[in-house]
């Protein structure tokens, strides 16, 4: 052959690719190299690059980029490659319209382009170029045709409640549909810790401290762990869209089991999807108790109706001084001041201690942790209370379709009992919140339980049981006292016995 003959041998580059590559392994795309390189050895050609495109699609269908495939077509035009490469002219490309870039790239650049399987078509012919254009068009057809049978695979698993493939879920088997019995555990002592207050990254630090592993192997992170949580699949249910940006909408009852109930996953959804929830993974961990918590008690100068003077009621939030970096000798102090205006500030660290003792003692009362601890509620009549709203969108449904009521009935008569659904919602998700009651109050000395407990578990008892109210110092420069915090207790006053609590 006269490319066999030539001095310099041609710049041959190889381009691979393969589709479907679910675990990563890469093996098609080695064996499509081993292939194309041995075919460069046949004609003597020298092997300057390669490109490989893993687990992306080539098809018409497809909306994955290619940039490898960009970069070979760049280096082409360029003059750095003589000789494409390719297992076969479906890896190469399935989409017509690149099938005439390459032929043009012959006309403009004299490329060629040699296959393993597909044989070598002559571009430089009208024939060669025809012969091309038909396999491109039936690599395409073949490429639109799977494609075609995977949508209606899709909406088949839909209508029939399955599971429609992806990446492993966590809580169940690659199928998608069998439950595992120690991750299902997981799901739902998270889900429980979150409705007890918990923080997502408190959790999924001692997740990964007790080395339990994502679905992949990997570690929790704050944010794969609320993706988890949040997921319709675990109350058996299915969905489309995009549930993390709250995208979403549930199809229906999957054909798996359900590893907590739906109000209960509707619960800890609306938790962990709250507006005002911090989800930024980059915070820090939350170190103090009463930041955002405590409230600023200086009068404003103002009265009510009443005549009572009205106060700041501002969030009070933890400033630092002291020590820094180009000052390690210095002592560096905490305290809270009022986020809303500086106007006032105290210490930190005394006034957790003493806050802290009062509330151990408030929940060590058998009486108050027996009032704090809720009692189960039949959430029957609310679940039948939904059942009956829905078989009436079912019903307005039908009679649309049978004529009796019109598209505007249809559309106001569902606005109305969807705007009910919501309602019985939120009442089931409140009572499964109010059930999920923090572990502290089960234990055999609450107090003790809350002083041990992590910096979040304390927060969540705090918030549940009092408020704490910042007032000024008596005078200008006194020292911190107990007169500087104000308890307000949030149990009746029949069960209130700890004196300081006023």
């Amino acid at each position: 052959m006269s490319e066999q003959a030539s001095a310099t041998p041609l710049r041959a580059a190889v381009y691979t690719r393969i589709s479907n590559d679910p675990e990563g392994r890469e093996k098609g795309v080695e064996r499509q190299e081993e292939d194309c390189r041995a075919l460069a050895e046949q004609y003597g050609y020298d092997v300057v690059a390669v490109f490989e495109e893993n687990d992306v699609s080539a098809s018409t269908r497809s909306r994955k980029p290619r940039p490898q495939y960009d970069e070979l077509m760049a280096r082409a035009k360029a003059g750095q490659i003589d000789v494409i490469l390719a297992y076969s002219n479906s890896r190469l490309t399935r989409r017509p319209m690149e099938v005439e870039d390459i032929i043009r790239l012959h006309e403009h650049h004299g490329i060629r382009v040699r296959t393993v399987v597909s044989g070598d078509d002559d571009l430089s012919t009208a024939d060669g170029r025809m012969v091309a254009r038909i396999k491109g068009n039936v690599d395409a057809a073949e490429a639109e045709r799977t494609s075609e049978r995977v949508r209606r695979a899709k909406a088949q698993a839909v209508a029939e409640g399955r599971y429609r493939g992806g990446k492993r879920p966590y809580g169940f088997e690659k199928d998608g549909v069998t439950v595992v019995p120690v991750e299902a555990s997981v799901i739902r002592e998270a889900t429980s810790a979150v409705l007890a207050g918990r923080s997502v990254r408190a959790i999924a630090r001692e997740l990964n401290e007790r080395g339990v592993k994502t679905s992949q192997g990997a570690e929790w992170t704050q944010m794969s762990l609320r993706d988890v949580l949040i997921r319709p699949r675990n109350a058996g249910l299915l969905s489309k869209g995009q549930i993390t940006h709250g995208d979403f909408e549930i199809l229906g009852a999957a054909v798996w089991n359900a590893i907590v109930s739906e109000e209960t996953w509707r619960a800890v959804f609306d938790v962990l999807t709250e507006p005002s929830r911090r989800t930024n993974a980059a915070n820090n961990d939350t170190r103090w108790l009463g930041s955002g918590l405590y409230v600023c008690g200086k009068p404003t100068g103002e009265v009510d109706a009443a005549g009572r003077p009205i106060k700041c009621g501002a969030r009070m939030r933890t400033s630092a001084s002291g020590a820094t970096a180009s000052r390690p000798n210095h002592v560096r102090k905490v305290h809270y001041r009022c986020a809303a205006s500086a106007h006032m500030h105290v210490m930190q660290a005394a006034t957790d201690d003493h806050v802290m003792s009062e509330v151990a003692k408030l929940v060590r009362d058998p009486r108050i942790a027996s009032h704090l601890q809720p009692a189960a509620v039949d959430l029957s009549a609310e679940r039948e209370e939904r059942a009956d709203l829905t078989r009436r969108l079912e019903s307005f449904e039908r009679d649309y379709a049978l004529g009796h009521i019109t598209g505007p009935q249809l559309a106001k008569s569902t606005a109305l009992v969807e705007a009910q659904i919501a309602k019985v919602d939120d009442r089931l998700a409140k009572a499964i919140r109010r059930n999920a009651s923090s572990p502290i109050f089960n234990a055999a000395d609450p107090g003790a339980a809350f002083l041990a407990a992590p910096i979040d578990v304390q927060r969540s008892v705090l918030a549940s049981v009092m408020q704490v109210e910042i007032v000024p110092a008596a005078r200008s420069g006194a020292s911190w006292s107990t007169d500087r915090v104000r308890l307000h207790p949030l149990v009746p006053s029949d069960l209130q016995a700890t004196p300081a609590l006023v």
